[in-house]
């Protein structure tokens, strides 16, 4: 695996089992709230309802949630005028820490270092991180080597992997890339909502490939059903 910085304030097998929720149709109606939430530490992906219509099936529990700049430009105006909407957004993680792809490319820069900024002016204890572009690069490599060809990796995968490096269990929950769950009922494409991706971008179904032979070498689970505990 690509090692994370060194300078990150979290460090390798540092937590003992932490959860990965990602934002797949396969959460809902799972009722794994709860086990979401008694883990030790839980990465959420960029920016996902946990409101009280969701949290049966996904808990609440946030320490990491990232932030595609894409969501900024698109749903925030880019933060030029108006920041108390994405504040109150980011109000709803808590304490949770808030990371971004800033050096990712030159485009995510400005409008990922803007988050800082909204952050101090508003006095928000939550802080702010920026994944490393060389990190992002050494994890791209790592998984196009087990056959993950994309334009891009999904945010999803890059925090499996961080997962892996910094927890001695990982769960995955809302990780799916069909239209049918393995009963064989279609699902949407989010728990929240069935918005598609944009083609050809990433390559979900063989990271879920990735996961699921992961799953099998007992490295790492992945959720798919219902959860006992509810």
């Amino acid at each position: 695996m690509p090692s994370a910085r060194r300078d990150m304030p979290y460090y390798r097998s540092q937590f003992k089992k932490c959860a990965v929720v990602g934002n797949g149709g396969i959460l809902k109606n799972s009722r794994c709230g709860r086990e979401i939430n008694s883990a030790d530490f839980v990465f959420r992906c960029n920016l996902p309802p946990i409101s009280e219509k969701y949290t049966m099936d996904v808990g609440v529990k946030t320490d990491v949630v990232t932030v595609n700049p894409s969501i900024i430009t698109e749903r925030f105006h880019k933060l030029e005028k108006w920041r108390r909407p994405f504040y109150r957004v980011l109000q709803v993680y808590e304490n949770a820490s808030v990371l971004l792809p800033a050096f990712y490319n030159t485009r995510n820069t400005d409008v990922s270092i803007r988050v800082k900024y909204v952050l101090d002016d508003f006095e928000s204890p939550q802080a702010v991180y920026y994944f490393h572009p060389q990190y992002l690069v050494n994890v791209s490599r790592y998984w196009l080597s087990l056959g993950v060809r994309a334009k891009r990796i999904s945010t999803g995968l890059i925090l499996a992997t961080a997962a892996l490096e910094l927890c001695e269990e990982v769960h995955l929950f809302g990780f799916w890339a069909f239209p049918m769950n393995p009963s064989g009922l279609y699902i949407t494409h989010h728990y929240y909502d069935n918005v598609k991706p944009r083609p050809g971008f990433h390559a979900m179904p063989s990271e879920i490939f990735n996961f699921l032979h992961l799953h099998s070498r007992g490295i790492l689970r992945v959720h798919t059903g219902t959860c006992s505990c509810c």
